[in-house]
């Protein structure tokens, strides 16, 4: 087998599509959405199937399904945080939710208007001294630029996909247009303000503080 077909084959067995990852990524933060000390296997399940999940309980923990075929195992973590856990294997034995977070907190697919604005983008990329950190390091740049532009007193918010740098995942920042309000600059700790590239203009995910992304990722356990 030649080289590059080789290479292009663990590639496929190591990243998960970007459809499986953001299905994964929307079961996690629906688990983290709510909380329930007294939750039950059962219902547990009954309640992921209201929220359009094939989910079905199975002894100690409930079996979801994904559209790809991938089956996930959660066993309800009661007072924990979150309304579960989340498992890759199904897990040996573990024996009226409540909301803890606003349904807004995290948007969910938002697409922002971009400004054209000559001036302002200006004064956003004068602001920095790009790449604010190395590649690959999005996440501790993205808040510095967060941290940044909020002193100067503009209002940021962090975009997400989970998908993006290779299912790595890719954190960014927009900056509001003050004189234009609605109006928005998507700004890359590493490549600088983006205006012409609309990938930065809507993501999956779209939050105003950083603590928020723990909710967005899985963490997986090892039975």
């Amino acid at each position: 087998m030649k080289r590059g077909v080789l290479l292009v084959l663990v590639s496929l067995l190591l990243y998960p599509s970007a459809c499986q990852a953001t299905e994964e990524n929307d079961l996690w933060l629906l688990l983290s959405t709510y909380e329930d000390i007294s939750i039950n296997v059962n219902d547990l399940a009954f309640f992921l199937a209201t929220h359009g999940y094939n989910a079905n309980p199975d002894k100690s923990y409930v079996v979801v399904k994904f559209s790809s075929g991938k089956e996930v195992y959660l066993t309800p973590n009661g007072a924990s945080p979150r309304l579960a856990d989340l498992w890759m294997t199904p897990p040996t034995a573990k024996a009226g939710p409540m909301q803890v977070m606003s349904a807004e907190a995290i948007k969910i697919n938002r697409t922002y208007n971009k400004t054209t604005t000559a001036d302002f983008i200006k004064t956003i990329n004068r602001y920095q001294i790009f790449p604010v950190t190395p590649l690959g390091m999005c996440y501790d740049g993205s808040q510095k630029l967060h941290d940044s532009y909020r002193s100067f007193g503009y209002n940021v918010i962090y975009m997400y996909d989970p998908s993006g740098f290779e299912s790595q995942g890719h954190l960014w920042v927009i900056v509001e247009d003050k004189d234009h309000q609605g109006k928005w600059l998507a700004v890359d700790s590493y490549y600088g303000v983006m205006t012409n590239d609309a990938y930065y203009y809507t993501g999956p995910y779209s939050f105003d503080d950083f603590k928020y992304l723990d909710s967005i990722n899985p963490k997986w356990r090892a039975a």
